[in-house]
């Protein structure tokens, strides 16, 4: 088990981090009426939902799903869209405001709750899926990285399905996150299937191609040397 002083000073940091960036950062960098960011969304959704058919999740009603830094809720919203039934999804931010949000937002039955997912206060083997969206770039102690793993992996059952979402180049203009490989997926979830696909065209690239042609941004985001994120299943044994 992690220290828990180690796991506080980290969740520490990440709290000022994101409170810098939300004051750093204008307010519609991330916003879908941007056409790059419209256009990496869907396709996100198109291959997250083609990821759960393939493994056989395309039945959501009866699924308990968690996700693990959830923000406001936006996935777990796609995934009502989906079929999942509120009442069996769950999420956990260490950030009050986000928690906030998404309980405006979200519907009725769904669980928000705030705290440190280093210390998940659920029954082991407890969810069908459990999601990440880039959460794991942002903790940048290999301790903490590896405990939240742990973590996530008690309480995904038996066959279940890990799902992830994260970046794994570095942005070395943003010492607050850092890039999370595929050997580093190998070594937080050791013995695991993993099935990752590269998605999301490179930010800079589709920022500037987005301005003057849409249609080639979308191009581009096919081409996976261009690609900057893993998506993909971790297959629990």
């Amino acid at each position: 088990m992690i220290n828990p002083r180690l796991s506080e000073a980290e969740s520490a940091r990440i709290r000022e981090a994101y409170l810098r960036r939300e004051r750093n950062v204008p307010g519609d960098r991330y916003s879908v009426f941007k056409e790059e960011n419209l256009i990496a969304r869907q396709q996100l959704e198109r291959k997250t939902i083609s990821l759960l058919r393939r493994h056989g999740c395309a039945q959501l009603e009866q699924k308990r799903i968690l996700e693990v830094g959830c923000g406001s809720g936006f996935w777990l919203r796609q995934f009502v869209q989906w079929g999942a039934k509120p009442q069996n999804l769950v999420g956990i931010d260490l950030l009050f405001d986000s928690i906030a949000r998404g309980r405006e937002l979200c519907p009725d039955g769904m669980s928000l709750q705030c705290g440190d997912a280093n210390a998940l206060d659920f029954e082991d083997e407890s969810f069908d899926v459990v999601m990440q969206f880039t959460a794991f770039s942002s903790v940048l102690n290999q301790e903490t990285q590896a405990n939240l793993a742990a973590e996530i992996c008690r309480v995904t059952k038996p066959d279940g399905l890990i799902l992830w979402f994260d970046f794994f180049i570095s942005n070395p203009k943003n010492p607050d996150v850092s890039g999370v490989t595929r050997r580093r997926i190998s070594q937080l979830f050791p013995g695991y299937a993993l099935d990752l696909d590269r998605v999301v065209l490179a930010p800079p690239i589709a920022r500037f191609v987005a301005l003057f042609s849409p249609s080639l941004c979308r191009l581009l985001s096919m081409l996976t040397p261009l690609c900057t994120h893993y998506l993909g299943i971790i297959k629990k044994p």
